[in-house]
């Protein structure tokens, strides 16, 4: 997780716990010189580049200013509530400063929020927080363009709510050229687990239009409140990492190792961190036969159950299956969790991302620069201080050698590196203990991949004589150190380590030269470029096997879990798949409300031909990418899973 810059606290010059215009300003100087400081000492792959997109790439148009509109010039709907499904309400939204774009893309990744004025249905609501939100949805927007955000309507006034709620999340419907991808999932997923609420707004700032966002509920006391008629109670959000992570993984006993993976929403208490490693500990270490038992006082099974058939069913992308990151935690008073999803503009999807490609009986692909990492700190952190000092890290070649080789006199082929290195590692944390009788622990000798097993070999033989000593290992690991302490602070933390290795052990290309490939992941059947009928066969026990995602391995090794969650699966495709009878009648009347605000939105990411065309045809372009239509989509899944026609 980025820690953000904690700018409030060094600028609040009035001890009012925020910034004014005036603080502001300092702030936002002193912001731009500490990124321009910290880019300088990363090295170049590393520094926070915000390029966006080009004007005119995917379909995009340049932006252009868009219609000025009142209050008055809009429709109120005072007796709707926020979330009403048939509205098109309108936020106004009015900043101090002319440049608030820029300001707030400033203080992006801080601790400051912007104050604004927020007017709904007529009612003002004064000295609203505003931030900008997202990742990949905030990096790949240039200003001018729909950028999503935030806004706390308590920010200032603490009491301050709009039909009861005190926070909004405005989504700019990035990869998502319908608009629809969000409140449909937001609609089905509500009707088996807990879920976030959705609709459109339409947002005029300044007195211009930005056109239709998606209005999503945000995850905090009022959602418990409406789910499970209580505030109490711990909320995790599991951020999105392209390497998960965030699995529910049993880490040992270290609040701080989960820390890294789970950011608390709620008050920050060490028994939440306590109950939160217990689940962990029993979903991994308990034997099927008693799992379901184990678990029940600690999670609700069969709404997991249900919260992992809907992501694959819908094929979220930025889910679990995929990711294991992405969702939200939630303890009740009682001490049960409960899984919420998070980010679901990339369902309804061709599946790809990271994790694709596994199915049941495959296994893991066997460990990455990520888990390297992992290891490599747990063997060398002699002080436990979750960090490597330089001479930790080259001791760790001690280790390997005695191991592999322990007449310190010879050399070690590449062959014999290759081959018992895997002997070095022990299995991760998230591996379970007890696996299908017959089946070995992981595929092979554990260790690292291949592509990095042969590149720290290749980086310690300088001499390139098909051999390396303990001095060239050691003499590497020490010049890989110095590059990687960017900070100079004379050690380097987990991240630092996996970072380091994905800059001097690039993943090798594989394919004849010019192929394209997906950063993501293997990529998707259809999604090759000028096919037009992309695939949707996720075959719905993927990753049922892969102990990296111990919520889906765990629960469906016991036979009964597993056929409720294959029982799942055929009610939300049955039901919910049905193009004719059930999504298309909705998809229609919401594409129908919004359809001519898109039109006339001038700051859209997509082409209104691509919003016309989404509902029911496949989007190709650029290159080899295809977004399904939702339709088409429909159509396809339900066969899938249900063997229709």
């Amino acid at each position: 997780m980025r820690p953000k810059m904690e700018l409030v606290k060094k600028f609040d010059k009035d001890g009012s716990g925020r910034l004014d215009l005036s603080e502001r300003k300092a702030a936002r100087a002193f912001a731009a010189k500490e990124r321009e400081r910290r880019d300088d000492r990363r090295p170049p792959r590393f520094r926070r580049e915000r390029r966006g997109f080009r004007d005119g790439e995917e379909g995009r148009q340049p932006p252009l200013p868009g219609k000025k509109l009142s209050p008055g010039d809009v429709e109120w709907y005072p007796d709707k509530s926020l979330y009403a499904p048939n509205t098109l309400r309108t936020y106004f939204l009015d900043f101090e400063n002319t440049d608030w774009e820029k300001e707030l893309a400033d203080f992006k990744d801080t601790d400051v929020e912007v104050t604004a004025k927020l007017t709904i249905d007529g009612k003002i609501y004064p000295e609203v927080g505003v931030r900008f939100r997202g990742e990949t949805s905030f990096m790949a927007v240039p200003e001018g363009h729909k950028r999503s955000f935030n806004v706390s309507l308590d920010f200032v006034h603490k009491k301050q709510r709009v039909d009861g709620y005190r926070t909004l999340n405005l989504l700019n419907a990035h990869a998502d050229p319908t608009f629809l991808r969000t409140v449909l999932f937001s609609k089905i997923a509500r009707a088996y687990i807990p879920a976030l609420n959705a609709n459109f707004v339409r947002v005029v700032i300044n007195g211009e239009s930005w056109g239709v966002y998606v209005n999503s509920q945000q995850f905090n006391k009022d959602f418990s409140r409406e789910w499970f008629a209580t505030t109490k109670g711990a909320r995790w959000k599991v951020p999105g990492n392209p390497r998960g992570g965030g699995s529910l993984a049993y880490l040992g006993d270290d609040p701080e190792d989960y820390k890294k993976l789970y950011a608390i929403r709620s008050r920050d208490e060490p028994k939440s961190w306590a109950d939160l490693i217990r689940l962990c500990k029993v979903l991994n270490e308990t034997p099927p036969d008693n799992l379901e038992q184990a678990l029940e006082p600690l999670l609700d099974v069969d709404a997991a159950l249900r919260f992992l058939a809907i992501d694959n069913v819908l094929i979220n992308n930025d889910g679990y299956w995929t990711r294991a990151s992405d969702y939200n935690l939630y303890q009740d008073p009682d001490g049960r969790f409960h899984l919420v999803p998070h980010d679901t503009n990339e369902t309804f999807s061709v599946p790809g991302g990271r994790g694709f490609g596994r199915g049941p009986g495959r296994g893991p692909r066997g460990i990455g620069r990520g888990i390297t990492a992992r290891v490599m700190l747990s063997q060398a952190d002699k002080d436990r201080d979750q960090s490597l000092a330089k001479d930790e890290l080259t001791s760790l070649v001690d280790l390997w050698f005695d191991k592999i080789s322990p007449d310190k006199t010879l050399a070690i082929s590449r062959e014999d590196f290759i081959a018992k290195i895997g002997e070095v590692f022990a299995p991760p944390p998230s591996a379970p203990d007890d696996r299908p009788p017959g089946r070995p622990p992981f595929p092979g000798p554990f260790g690292p991949i291949m592509f990095i097993r042969e590149g720290i070999f290749s980086a310690a033989d300088r001499d390139t004589d098909g051999t390396m000593t303990r001095a060239e290992l050691k003499s590497t690991f020490g010049k890989w150190f110095d590059e990687w302490d960017v900070e100079k602070t004379g050690s380097l933390r987990e991240r630092q380590l996996a970072d380091g290795l994905r800059e001097v052990l690039p993943r090798p290309r594989r394919g004849p030269p010019g192929e394209r490939r997906s950063r993501r992941g293997p990529r998707a059947p259809g999604r090759d470029s000028g096919n037009a009928s992309a695939k949707v066969e996720l075959d719905p026990l993927i990753a049922a096997d892969d102990p990296d995602k111990p919520l889906l391995s765990r629960l469906l090794a016991v036979p009964t879990l597993r056929e409720r969650y294959l029982g799942h699966v055929r009610k939300v495709a049955t039901k919910w798949l049905n193009w004719k009878e059930t999504l298309g009648p909705i998809s229609k009347q919401y594409h129908a409300l919004i359809a001519a605000e898109v039109k006339a939105d001038t700051r859209k990411l997509y082409s209104f031909e691509d919003f016309r065309k989404g509902l029911t045809e496949n989007l190709e372009g650029p290159g080899p990418r295809v977004t399904i239509g939702l339709e088409n989509f429909a159509d396809e899944r339900r066969a899938h899973l249900l063997g229709t026609k």
